[in-house]
């Protein structure tokens, strides 16, 4: 149903993190051990020369699954709509048609990794956004419900449960692809590129607060 609805897939988009969020979360594993051993020494407590290697063993391989995880991310562009998902523990992917998409909602983000709330000492990445650490690019849009699936009736974009996040280095590329879908799904075309208009926005301020400069983001808003 899925590939007849639609077409054939053109081309693949994928999430990267920052070098800089590569290399702290590749480094966390190491720096656990390095900081054991110096004050194991420091300190003349022979166990933490030990102890804390596994410890910073699973603390390595946590941080390394993670960016697996975080960068398993894909948005396939197809001949009359896009499948939004994870190769890695992602569940079914979104399917939707370009008719399914809210043109206006239609946005390119810079500084996108600000979004990410704060929970305890860490940032946070929901697994309804597709988002490496660090990333700067996005491209954001309101598709249907998530929880919902393709079917023969075309659904309505849906604030809140429908926003799609993804970030990519080809944000501004996929952007324009995605305009040129909708222009041929049918959407008039001063509609498909109205959002064109913004340009690449930059995000402003940290956490929850961003949220509301989102088109789609929150379940009352509107065009």
């Amino acid at each position: 149903m899925a590939a007849a609805a639609l077409g054939t897939r053109l081309h693949r988009f994928r999430t990267a993190p920052s070098v800089l969020a590569l290399l702290w979360y590749l480094s966390l594993g190491p720096l656990v051990i390095a900081v054991s051993i110096v004050l194991g020494i420091w300190r003349e407590l022979p166990w933490m020369l030990w102890a804390e290697v596994p410890v910073g063993g699973i603390i390595g391989i946590v941080a390394v699954a993670f960016l697996a995880w975080s960068c398993s991310s894909f948005l396939d562009l197809h001949e009359r709509g896009v499948v939004v998902g994870r190769s890695l523990l992602g569940g079914a992917p979104r399917e939707m048609l370009f008719t399914e998409i809210h043109p206006a909602s239609l946005r390119v983000f810079s500084s996108i990794d600000d979004i990410r709330p704060f929970r305890g000492t860490s940032r946070m990445i929901s697994s309804d956004w597709n988002l490496a650490p660090g990333a700067d690019l996005a491209v954001t849009f309101v598709g249907p419900d998530r929880r919902t699936g393709l079917g023969p009736i075309p659904r309505p974009p849906q604030p809140g449960r429908g926003i799609v996040i993804f970030s990519t280095p080809q944000a501004q590329v996929l952007a324009e692809q995605l305009r040129r879908g909708l222009e041929a799904a049918g959407c008039p075309a001063h509609l498909a590129r109205w959002s064109q208009q913004f340009g690449v926005q930059k995000i402003r301020g940290i956490g929850g607060r961003t949220h509301a400069q989102i088109p789609g983001m929150h379940v009352d808003w509107h065009p």
